[in-house]
């Protein structure tokens, strides 16, 4: 039942990283700022090449540093820099919802209006993006409804792993609920998610596991009771391993 394996990966400031999901998991990884969470990543979706390490889907084995593999074997990466890598700011929201997966919306080589206005009526509804106009600048938009059309971009692409870092930077409050209600439904849809985040109680109450990285290292992976904040920060701060 594992759908992603990573084995000993290392890009250089990451060092020997192994982890796996299975579906329907949310697996979390914090740490200090600077700790390699998001370069892993990058490397586990190919916008890095990999050193040395292996990562599997379903048993298959990706090439390193070939992004467009990884998105056919069912991987989504929301970055966690949607205004500088995320989005199109100066576009309005149905260019920037099927930039992704224009391929569904073309009929014989055309982008077909009608069925992007359907996704866009549909993405909507299904993440709450509250706007009053579709044809509004998404750099005009709050943050909130930037990370929520981030999602909708995302699910477009129907993946199976879906990596979030930061899923609520920069969001307020109420919008935040609505993002981990979003998380939660995805993975009791089968989704096998990914949640990079410097928010302690973000990890906690969203993950069942929790990997901790300090310097480049996973220094230990918490399940169940272990998940604590005092526990995290000890692995985070040196103050303990997986060896000790």
């Amino acid at each position: 039942n594992i759908l992603l394996s990573v084995r000993s990966v290392s890009t250089g400031f990451v060092k020997e990283a192994s982890f796996e999901i299975r579906r329907g998991e949310i697996i979390g990884f914090s740490g200090l700022i600077g700790s390699g969470r998001t370069e892993l990543m990058e490397a586990v979706v190919g916008l890095r090449p990999r050193l040395s390490g292996h990562v599997a889907v379903r048993g298959q084995e990706l090439p390193s540093g070939d992004v467009h593999a990884a998105i056919r074997a069912g991987f989504a990466y929301m970055t966690k820099d949607r205004k500088q890598k995320g989005l199109l700011l100066g576009e309005g929201m149905t260019a920037n919802l099927t930039l992704q997966s224009l391929a569904r919306h073309s009929r014989r080589g055309y982008l077909d209006p009608a069925s992007e206005a359907a996704a866009m009526d549909r993405a909507r509804r299904r993440f709450d993006i509250r706007v009053r106009d579709n044809a509004v600048a998404v750099g005009r938009m709050s943050g909130g409804n930037q990370q929520k059309l981030l999602f909708a971009r995302v699910m477009e692409t129907e993946p199976q792993i879906i990596i979030i870092d930061e899923p609520t930077r920069g969001i307020d409050v109420g919008t935040k609920q609505q993002i981990y209600h979003f998380i939660s439904a995805l993975a009791r849809d089968g989704k096998s998610i990914v949640v990079v985040s410097s928010e302690m109680p973000e990890i906690i109450g969203l993950c069942t596991r929790v990997a901790v990285m300090r310097e480049g290292r996973i220094v230990g992976i918490l399940e169940g009771e272990e998940i604590s904040e005092h526990e995290i920060m000890r692995y985070a701060a040196g103050l303990k391993s997986k060896a000790a």
